[in-house]
C-alpha cells in the first residue's frame, strides 16, 4: 500500500505527527530553559554549596533542550539519525525522576542542634505543618507515575514518527528511481513516470 503522509494514522491530535512533534519539542525546549535558568539563579544567590541534585537537574535540562532542538531538525531534514538522541534523553529523565525522587522523599531529617533538643514542648508545634514521609511518598509516587507515563508517550510519538520518516524516505526514492528510468527510457517507463508523480505527498 503506498503511504500517504495525511493519512489518520499518521495524526497527532489536531495536526500531523512531524507537525505535533516539533510543538511538543518546542514547549520542551521553553520548560527546559526556563528550569535550567531558574536552577541556576537559584545556585548564584544561594551561600551554600549546590546539592547534586541541583547540578544534575541542569544537566538533564541542558540535555533535553539539546536532544528536543536535534528532533526539529530531524525532522525537518528527515534525517533520522538526529531523533535518536531524544529517546536516549527521555530514558535518562526517567532514571533521574527515580533515582533523585525516591533519595529526596527517605532522605533522613537534618538533625537539631543540642539547644532544640532540649526544648520537646516545641516540636509537636513545629512539626504538626510539615507533612510525614508516608505523605510525601505518595504525592512522589502519583508525581513519578505522571511524569513517567507522559515520557513514555513521548517516547511512542518518537518511535511512531520515525517509522513516518522511513516511509517517506522509501517512498521519496521510489519515486526519484521511477524519474530516473522514465529519462533514460521515456518510452517505456511512461506509465511509471506518471504513477510517481501521483504518488500522495509529492509534487
Amino acid at each position: 500500500m503506498d503511504f500517504d503522509p495525511n493519512s489518520e494514522k499518521w495524526a497527532c491530535c489536531c495536526c500531523t505527527l512531524p507537525s505535533g512533534l516539533q510543538i511538543l519539542a518546542v514547549a520542551e525546549i521553553a520548560i527546559a530553559t526556563l528550569v535550567a535558568a531558574l536552577t541556576t539563579h537559584h545556585l548564584v544567590t544561594d551561600t551554600e554549596s549546590p546539592s547534586y541534585f541541583q547540578i544534575c537537574l541542569i544537566a538533564m535540562m541542558l540535555l533535553m533542550a539539546l536532544t528536543s532542538s536535534l528532533l526539529i531538525a530531524g525532522i525537518q531534514r528527515h534525517d533520522t539519525s538526529l531523533m535518536y538522541p531524544t529517546l536516549v534523553a527521555r530514558v535518562v529523565l526517567i532514571i533521574f525522576v527515580q533515582v533523585f525522587g525516591v533519595s529526596t522523599v527517605v532522605a533522613p531529617e537534618p538533625a537539631a542542634p543540642r539547644w532544640e533538643k532540649e526544648k520537646p514542648t516545641k516540636e509537636p508545634e513545629e512539626n504538626d505543618g510539615e507533612p510525614s514521609v508516608a505523605v510525601r511518598l505518595v504525592m512522589l509516587v502519583f508525581a513519578m507515575l505522571f511524569i513517567t507515563v507522559a515520557v513514555f508517550y513521548c517516547i511512542y510519538l518518537v518511535v511512531r514518527c520515525l517509522q513516518y520518516q522511513r516511509c517517506y524516505s522509501r517512498m521519496k526514492e521510489r519515486r526519484e528511481s521511477f524519474i530516473a528510468a522514465s529519462m533514460i527510457d521515456p518510452d517505456g517507463t511512461s506509465r511509471g513516470s506518471r504513477r510517481a508523480s501521483s504518488l500522495p505527498g509529492f509534487p
